[in-house]
């Protein structure tokens, strides 16, 4: 009987983490793609260049945010927790801390990327990046919670 149940527990986490990593991907490969008309390189390139790039970003925007849903679980002392007020309060923090630390230090110091003059700055960091990985994040853990535990 145990040994059941801890299949059954241990399919769950594998399909709730499966379901977070495919939401996350296709949502951020979405905002990536329409984001990176804001940056200074992006709208010249070629599609056989800007799509693969894209790509990449997505699959880095989907592990940081499973590193973020880890964290909080951390934080929260429980592995698949709900998408209450609270844990998406811890969430969202993580991640605007994170984005700002990571735009910042790519557009001030390493100068990777520049933005164009539509793209709404806070601080000279792009908005939309800043609250990227937090929003993005939070919608695919709530779905994931939805489609796996209560669905």
């Amino acid at each position: 009987m145990c040994s059941s149940f801890m299949r059954r527990e241990w399919k769950k986490a594998m399909l709730f983490f499966a379901v977070l990593s495919i939401m996350s991907f296709l949502i951020n490969f979405c905002w990536e793609s329409v984001q990176g008309l804001l940056y200074v390189e992006h709208p010249a390139m070629a599609a056989i260049d800007y799509v693969p790039m894209m790509l990449f970003m997505a699959a880095m925007d989907t592990f940081g945010i499973i590193i973020l849903y880890a964290f909080t679980a951390i934080v929260t002392c429980k592995w698949f927790w709900e998408t209450t007020t609270r844990n998406s309060s811890i969430f969202f923090l993580i991640g605007f801390f994170t984005a700002y630390a990571v735009e910042y230090i790519s557009v001030f110091p390493l100068h990777l990327w520049h933005y164009l003059a539509g793209m709404p700055l806070v601080f000279g960091i792009g908005l939309f990046p800043l609250f990227q990985l937090s929003l993005t994040g939070i919608f695919s853990v709530y779905m994931a919670n939805k489609l796996v535990f209560k669905g």
